[in-house]
């Protein structure tokens, strides 16, 4: 019996923290949040991907030369059967105050150990995880700026 593969693509996220919490966003027509960001696109790297994701999901621009690479995760895509994602989660800061663009329906921010929205399985499983215990054994995220 052969085993069907599996459908994998890649995508970068950002860490924006406030005050101990970590912002997260939902898409329009999607009940799942994420951390902001999204796909790679041809001739991207993961920098100018992140980049432009953040311009378009948060209004903000990522401050040149901040984003460091934190950890990579993956799980299976929200509400995608037969789908891995990986996300590369990187740590930045944004210069502006991020706020809801066209195709976000809704950005909060939620306790990394404590989250009271539905996430998607990376941020639920993964992300959240990773972040609740650098902060709780360091007191604060990796590399932040």
């Amino acid at each position: 019996m052969k085993v069907a593969a599996l459908e994998r693509f890649i995508k970068v996220g950002l860490c924006v923290m406030r005050g101990g919490q970590v912002l997260l966003a939902r898409s329009r027509g999607d009940k799942h949040f994420q951390i902001p960001g999204g796909k790679i696109e041809p001739g991207e790297n993961d920098i100018d991907a992140l980049t432009r994701e953040v311009e378009e999901e948060l209004a903000v621009a990522l401050v040149p030369d901040s984003a460091v690479h934190l950890a990579t995760f993956e799980a299976q895509a929200a509400g995608q059967r037969d789908v891995l994602v990986e996300v590369r989660l990187y740590n930045g800061a944004v210069d502006g105050i991020p706020k809801s663009s066209s195709e976000i329906a809704e950005l909060v921010w939620q306790s990394p150990a404590a989250p009271t929205v539905t996430c998607s399985d990376v941020v639920r499983l993964h992300i959240l995880p990773y972040l609740a215990r650098c902060l709780s054994e360091q007191g604060r995220i990796p590399c932040q700026p």
